[in-house]
């Protein structure tokens, strides 16, 4: 028996508690080295900022959901919800992906934030693209079934 899909809220929501785990536990390792003779870890402060500005993206595409459906009374699609909230979430595996690689496979003290950067803008602008196709082919479909 396959397990029900979640809605696409749901997993904005899934993604909004990973990245909420993500930033804590950055911040908590990055609290953990501080002292003298300690080393900054650049990749842990890429992380930690990964993880906050993820979290902002998924914070905003969920209030988006609930503003539009709460004040149009109308569901959004569903497959353009699924590719909206997927497709997101697999850009923060590439971003974190790219912060691994950065840092040498190893997590050595050495880390480029810049294939991070724009992995945060694609999401951005893709989300936000996908989830303004969303409201236009809800009203699109609505109004040809009049």
């Amino acid at each position: 028996m396959p397990l029900p899909m979640p809605a696409p809220k749901a997993v904005l929501r899934i993604v909004i508690n990973f990245c909420l785990l993500g930033w804590g536990a950055a911040i908590i390792a990055q609290a953990r080295r501080v002292g003298p003779g300690q080393v900054r870890l650049e990749w842990l402060h890429d992380l930690a900022i990964f993880f906050f500005f993820s979290l902002l993206a998924f914070a905003l595409f969920f209030a988006e959901y609930q503003i539009v459906q709460g004040l149009t009374k109308r569901d959004l699609n569903l497959a353009l919800g699924y590719v909206q909230s997927l497709g997101c979430a697999l850009l923060v595996l590439c971003g974190l992906w790219g912060i691994y690689y950065a840092s040498g496979g190893g997590l050595a003290a050495r880390s480029s934030a810049g294939f991070t950067e724009n992995v945060l803008l694609v999401m951005y602008f893709f989300g936000h693209a996908v989830f303004i196709g969303n409201v236009v082919w809800s009203y699109v479909r609505e109004g040809s079934a009049r």
